[in-house]
Order: structure tokens, then C-alpha cells, then sequence
């Protein structure tokens, strides 16, 4: 603008309006953080690596920070070291409960993707009895599976002796080193111990059908002054799923999934596979139904973790991010 011509009073205020159109134009497009923790890098996070390659988030103006929590994930978040988090649904519904300004955001795995394999000598279920077996935690999703899996064979949960290790990763070291006699493993491990001829003594899905596995919860504090931002993670996620289900794209899927993982791609076109062609492990858009959230609780009071009466559903899950990403 020239201003040889302009009175003074109106070159200020024309400054001035240039000013606050150049704020204006930086806050639109102005990049939000989301610092998610998760426990480790793998098909799990499938949907927000596609987002990520294919330019989505970036169209949204979200710089996606992913970081490996490990199992302190809902701690983290509780303490707003975290934005949101990803890991099994009874580490944040144990959070919420006791007061921490957590809910779930999205319910993204909505079946549980795991085999219990061991030592080549074991055939059986009734095998594992007194053997020393490998799953997440004490209080951990893969407790509930390995309670349904055991009971047909007849065992309990104190007939077998547990470790724990939160990644699959760390489970499937134990059980190729020898340390454990057996573990629960999901993709890429599963087929690791398929290939080094681990037995598999049968997959989780069949005893658990309909039991979510992971989720995405959010720090309240937080979510309460980025709902905009929310909602664009819950459209993605939802944008990326159906994207991931559409056969053309296995090829790209697999290739993202390599360069994000950066894990066997062998094991990767393994994981599609088992996990997106047969099981169709990721829900559709992120809802939690009613009938699922019955069958968390009812896996969360065998652990000590809720009692009848069970709490509404919104005392742990805040679904107006994928009620509004939907519409």
C-alpha cells in the first residue's frame, strides 16, 4: 500500500489492519501439536500413519507427534505430559475411574488380534498348565484373553505362571530366547513365531469375539481447549480406515506401513493379511457400543476394576469427537 497520499490518522489505522490480517492469515494457518504417546511403533497405528503420508493431517493443519509411551501411557496422559494416548482400553477406564482427567476418545481395535504360541513340544492348551507364560501386565487386556482362552482347556489364571512385558515385541524375545514357555503375541510376532516354528496353540478371537483391544484416549484438560483438532484426528482416523480396507491399496498401505514401523515388509504383507483382510480388526468409525462397553466392563469387574453397578458408558468415553467427525 502507498501511503504519499493518505492522511496520517488513516495510515495508522491502515497499518494496523494490515497487522491483524497478517495475525489473522498465521492463526488459520497455524499447525496444532498432538503429542501422542503409544506403546510402540506398528500396525496399530496403521490409520494415523496414512494420514500422515497422504497429507491429511497436514491438510488440517495437525502436526501428528508420535512417541513411545511404553506401558506408562495413561500415566503420561493423566499428567498432561501426553495430548492422547493409544494402548489397551483398561489402562484408561482404570484412569478415569480413579479421577484422572482421562476418557476415551476413539475405540479403534475392536478384536482382539493375538495367538498364544509356545515351545515346539507344546500342542495343547492344557499344556500351558504350570508353564511360565508371557502377557502385558497384571492388569493388562491380554489377562482377559488368556482367562477366556484357558477356561475351555479347564485352567485357570493360577494354574499357569505369568511375566509380564508390555510390548509384543519384548514377549516374542522372551519366548525365542527361551526365557518364557509360552506368549501372547500379535502381528508382526505372530508370524515371526510361526516362521521359527513356535506352536500355535490357537488365536484369542474365537473366545473374545466383540472385545475391543486398543483405543485412543485424551487428556480432558486438554481436549476440553483443542475439540476442533479432536475432531479432525477422529475424522482421519476414521478417513484412514476405510482407505486401508480398500484392496487397491495394500501395495501403499503395506509400503507406509514399512517406512513407519520400519519393520520386515515380509511380516507387514503377513499383518494386512490377518489383520485387515480376515479380522477387519479396526472399527469402521471409532463409536463404542453399547454391547462393547458391557463386554469391557465385564472383562474390567473379573480384574477387580469395576463393580455392578456398572457406570455409564460416559463416565470413560467421550464419543462427541466421532459423533461429530461422522456429520
Amino acid at each position: 500500500m502507498h501511503f504519499m497520499h493518505v492522511p496520517r490518522p488513516f495510515r495508522a489505522l491502515a497499518a494496523a489492519t494490515l497487522a491483524l490480517s497478517a495475525l489473522v492469515a498465521h492463526a488459520a494457518h497455524a499447525q496444532t501439536k498432538i503429542v501422542a504417546g503409544m506403546v510402540a511403533h506398528g500396525p496399530a497405528q496403521w490409520p494415523q500413519y496414512i494420514a500422515t503420508e497422504l497429507g491429511w493431517f497436514k491438510q488440517d493443519n495437525i502436526e501428528l507427534d508420535l512417541v513411545s509411551a511404553g506401558g506408562g501411557g495413561a500415566q503420561q496422559l493423566a499428567a498432561g505430559a501426553l495430548n492422547i494416548a493409544h494402548s489397551g482400553f483398561p489402562d484408561f477406564v482404570r484412569a478415569s475411574l480413579q479421577g484422572a482427567p482421562v476418557k476415551i476418545i476413539i475405540n479403534d481395535i475392536v478384536v482382539p488380534p493375538y495367538g498364544v504360541f509356545a515351545k515346539p513340544g507344546m500342542k495343547r492348551v492344557a499344556d500351558l498348565k504350570g508353564k511360565l507364560v508371557s502377557i502385558g501386565g497384571g492388569k493388562d487386556v491380554t489377562l482377559i484373553y488368556m482367562k477366556a482362552f484357558l477356561a475351555p482347556a479347564g485352567l485357570k489364571s493360577s494354574d499357569v505362571d505369568f511375566v509380564y512385558a508390555k510390548a509384543a515385541g519384548d514377549r516374542f524375545s522372551a519366548l525365542a530366547s527361551g526365557g518364557v514357555d509360552a506368549a501372547i503375541l500379535n502381528p508382526p510376532t505372530y508370524f515371526k513365531a510361526t516362521s521359527l516354528g513356535f506352536s500355535n496353540l490357537g488365536d484369542i478371537e474365537p473366545y473374545m469375539k466383540d472385545v475391543p483391544f486398543t483405543v485412543w484416549a485424551a487428556n480432558t484438560d486438554w481436549a476440553a481447549k483443542n475439540r476442533t483438532v479432536l475432531v479432525a484426528f477422529a475424522r482421519n482416523y476414521s478417513r484412514g480406515v476405510r482407505w486401508l480396507y480398500d484392496p487397491a491399496n495394500k501395495e501403499a498401505a503395506v509400503e507406509i506401513l514399512v517406512k513407519h514401523a520400519k519393520q520386515d515388509r515380509r511380516d507387514i504383507v503377513e499383518a494386512y493379511d490377518f489383520l485387515v483382510a480376515k479380522l477387519r480388526s479396526f472399527g469402521a468409525d471409532g463409536n463404542l457400543q453399547d454391547a462393547a462397553y458391557r463386554k469391557m466392563a465385564d472383562g474390567l469387574i473379573d480384574l477387580g476394576d469395576m463393580k455392578e453397578p456398572v457406570p455409564p458408558k460416559s463416565a470413560i468415553f467421550d464419543g462427541s469427537f466421532v459423533e461429530k467427525a461422522v456429520n
